[in-house]
């Protein structure tokens, strides 16, 4: 499967992002500029393609796991005692991921200090460089706010680095980063884009790759989006199991299969931009805090709309609250404008939404979602052959059978 690792990941910080702004209030893009920057230092060091490749992918991944760490809640803020674990999860997410080289303890050192007072307490020299990087290039934007471009900004970065060199960060390394960004340079970043200026500095590549390697990038951000809410615990991947197997109910070949796997398991990747009392409200939502809750789908295109390759797996993901009578959202699109996939995600969506618990119902048994679902139907909301087929498919549980009907 030919894919924008990097571009994948870079889309879905954004994601990760909106989580760690809730948690410790830093800018949508941190991830970003964290990658930015590392890539930046790490071309002092004359670092190739492949190991920058890696430096940005795990400096944009380096908080993945602040929703399995903060897992059951965002509210209850950051826990010094156990900060640690977020680096550990974190590391393990990404042990599958198809790196150039190798990344040991890139995201578990990302809080070691140069004077050995950081999470894990190890001396500078058992700490991997790019760890290190990614470290002074987290805590500068989370500490300066580097999007914020100014003279003033600069000499906040200087004295930020300066108070903390020997301390936290190792003094070759500060002044590797300060190589590279002077103040002359800085300015010039003023109303850029960063992600104009990360593609500028490690431009995309695209690869061919196993799926299953794919399978692996996808799950793990499909984990992280099941642990946002302690109420939807396996949503994602209970969704994209279903819609796999309804996908070769219906003969589809193993491209389509796996694209629409990616799909399922990301389709509410927008939910990471939805805020946690919302999401973990123990009751129904009223009206306003409902039409809040719809903005997640929305939020959902956004994300992976900046995938290149991605166009069909976004519409199929981003669609699935939309209704064949142009009820739903985000769009308001109509049956005329929903394919056959597009319909199908938003039936096992809801299907799988039925038979979960919920704080404020318990999952209900198949004939009571299909009687629902066949309700729907009649009132022109979603697909009346879909849903009869998912009956057939899901009654007793069997083994998925083909047949003729395509996608």
């Amino acid at each position: 499967m030919e894919v924008d690792m990097n571009g994948v990941i870079f889309a879905l910080s954004y994601a990760l992002d909106k989580v760690e702004s809730e948690l410790i209030g830093v800018d949508i893009d941190h991830a970003k500029w964290v990658a930015y920057m590392s890539v930046l230092t790490g071309k002092t060091y004359d670092m190739s393609f492949e190991q920058l490749s890696d430096l940005a992918a795990c400096a944009a991944m380096h908080d993945n796991a602040l929703t399995q760490y903060n897992a059951g809640g965002r509210d209850r803020g950051l826990d010094p005692s156990v900060f640690g674990l977020h680096c550990t999860f974190g590391q393990e997410n990404i042990a599958g991921f198809p790196f150039y080289g190798d990344t040991t303890d890139f995201i578990t050192y990302h809080h070691e200090n140069a004077d050995g007072t950081g999470l894990f307490h190890k001396n500078d020299n058992e700490v991997p460089l790019a760890a290190k990087i990614i470290h002074l290039a987290d805590m500068v934007d989370v500490s300066c706010k580097v999007k914020d471009v100014s003279v003033e900004n600069y000499k906040t970065i200087l004295n930020y680095l300066n108070s903390n060199t020997d301390q936290m960060f190792p003094r070759d390394l500060v002044q590797h980063f300060l190589t590279k960004f002077t103040e002359e340079f800085y300015l010039s970043l003023k109303g850029r884009s960063i992600k104009d200026l990360l593609s500028e500095e490690l431009p995309h590549n695209v690869r061919e790759y196993p799926f299953e390697q794919v399978r692996g990038v996808m799950n793990v951000f499909g984990q992280i989006v099941d642990c946002i809410s302690s109420f939807t615990r396996n949503h994602s991947f209970c969704v994209a199991d279903k819609v796999t197997r309804m996908a070769r109910f219906y003969g589809c070949d193993d491209q389509i299969i796996e694209r629409i796997y990616i799909a399922g398991v990301l389709h509410d990747i927008g939910k990471m931009a939805i805020n946690n009392d919302i999401l973990e409200k123990p009751a129904r939502l009223s009206e306003t805090e409902f039409a809040y809750m719809q903005n997640h789908a929305w939020y959902t295109y956004v994300i992976l709309s900046q995938i290149r390759g991605f166009e069909d797996i976004t519409e199929w993901a981003s669609l699935h609250h939309e209704k064949l009578n142009g009820t739903g959202y985000p769009f308001g699109k109509t049956g005329k404008d929903l394919s056959k996939t597009d319909r199908l995600l938003a039936c096992v969506d809801i299907y799988q939404a039925l038979s979960e618990d919920r704080p404020y119902k318990k999952g209900m048994e198949h004939t009571k979602c299909i009687d629902i679902m066949r309700d729907m139907a009649s009132k022109g909301l979603i697909d009346a052959e879909i849903t009869e087929d998912v009956n057939t498919v899901f009654k007793v549980a069997p083994e998925v059978t083909t047949s003729d009907r395509m996608i």
